[in-house]
Parts: structure tokens; sequence; C-alpha cells
């Protein structure tokens, strides 16, 4: 599978300009599933409803709303929302330089990779040396899909890696959140570093898997196999509207029930 590429622009600090090319770090797993009709199998198709009229709206006649105060919207069309866009960034302007401990794990939204694009290799390789040489990441603030980010990029193995970051107002408040007036217990402090130093290990991503998705998959191809358990769609043509895990939860729990009937016979 070749390499995707989400963004193509520079790093910019300075004088220097390093052209670069923005590639995701993680990709996702979630399980998807089709919404069926359960009488023919057909695809369904999401429609919008208006209750006031007890009619369904076409796409050309719904229009965004932002509620003001309860009840009360101000409606903006996709041309006034398109002008407030911010232009593309050519480059990921850098601000400062600072260690990457200061960052609080918090801020951490969604990692990707920086790599150089052609004629870049040898600045590219100078700068991920020296930011390894100092253990020093860099700050700094680009547009991906009409949106600005605040990222920080640091020096990985031989490559850049970036991490979007959370502005301030996305992140909680610990002190609304911490408890109050709870004084530590000496005896208890001790117990818990105890157990910490007795369970001490290093942190190696190979050794966790994701049981759940693992077991869902299993039961799913096993279901697959047996004689009459797959459908074909039915005649209607329908766009194709992919439900995520989290929106069919419904579903994966009458899955993992099944599972865990089929298990206990």
């Amino acid at each position: 599978m070749g390499k995707e590429h989400l963004w193509t622009g520079a790093v910019d600090f300075v004088l220097v300009s390093i052209p670069v090319e923005l590639a995701p770090a993680v990709h996702e797993q979630r399980i998807a599933f089709r919404l069926l009709h359960e009488s023919d199998n057909a695809l369904l198709q999401r429609q919008m409803y208006c209750r006031a009229d007890d009619r369904f709206v076409h796409g050309e006649h719904i229009v965004n709303g932002y509620e003001v105060e309860p009840e009360r919207y101000v409606v903006v069309t996709d041309e006034e929302y398109e002008a407030l866009e911010p232009q593309r960034s050519q480059a990921i302007a850098i601000d400062s330089f600072i260690d990457f401990e200061e960052i609080d794990p918090v801020y951490f939204d969604r990692p990707y990779y920086l790599v150089p694009r052609a004629g870049g290799e040898r600045s590219y390789r100078l700068l991920v040396e020296v930011m390894q040489e100092k253990q020093k990441a860099a700050l700094g603030r680009f547009v991906l899909h009409n949106k600005e980010h605040l990222v920080a990029l640091w020096a990985g193995e031989q490559v850049l890696n970036l991490m979007m970051l959370h502005f301030p107002e996305q992140v909680m408040d610990r002190e609304e959140l911490r408890p109050k007036d709870v004084q530590a217990q000496p005896a208890k402090v001790k117990a818990i570093s105890a157990v910490m130093r007795k369970l001490k290990g290093q942190y190696d991503p190979a050794q966790y898997v994701d049981e759940h998705r693992r077991q869902v998959l299993d039961y799913l191809h096993e279901k697959a196999g047996e004689q009459g358990t797959v459908v074909a769609a039915g005649p209607e043509e329908a766009e194709e509207q992919p439900v995520e895990q989290e929106e069919g939860r419904d579903l994966v729990a009458a899955l993992e029930e099944s599972l865990a009937r089929t298990r206990a016979r």
C-alpha cells in the first residue's frame, strides 16, 4: 500500500524552509455496519425529516442554524460560512522551540508524521538530528481541512512527528474535577508505592491488542462461514451509509450476547 499524504507544504522558521508532506501516523479500525431493511436486506438511506411540515426535506432546502439562545437561531448559508474559513496553509510556521515535557499530555489530540519532499531531504535530516540532540519540540500553526491547528513537532526515529494540540478552551479545568479537602493517609501511600514498584515495567506497544475488536471480528467471520448467514443486498439502490460502532452499539451488544451464548454452549 502506498503512502497517503494529507497535506503538502513546508516547515518554516527564521530563514529556513523545508518542503514536507503530512502523513497519518494511525489508521482507524472501527468496525462499521450497514443498515439493512429486515424484510428484503436492502440498504437503507438516511433522510432529514421536518416535524412541522410532516415530510422529508431535500438537501437543497437545508440550511445551517446556530442556536444563540433557546429555540432562537442564526441562519448561516454555505457561502457565508465558506467566506469565514481560513486560507489553506502553504507552510507550518514555527513560533518557538520548547522542551517536549512542558506539554501536558491532556492537550494531545492526533498524531501524524512529517516526511520530506523531493529536494528537502538534506535540510530535513539536519533538522531531525538537531532536534534529537537538543531534545526540543517546536510549536507552530497551520490550516488543514479548513481549520487552523496548533501543533507540536519533535524528532522520532529519523522522522519528524507532528501532534495536533487542543486549544485551551477545549480542555476541562482539573480544579473543577479534583476531590476537595481530601488528605492521603501515609500508610495507604506506602502500600500503593509498594504495589507500583512490584508492577514496574516498560511500555511495549506490541504487547497490547484490542481484544474486543478481535472478538467481534472473529465472531463475524465465524458466522459468515455458517450456512445461510450471509445475505445479498436487496434490489433497491441506496447511497452507502456506513454506521460506526458507536452509532450501532445496540447491534454490537447483540453480537457480544450471541458470542457469550456460543461460548457457554
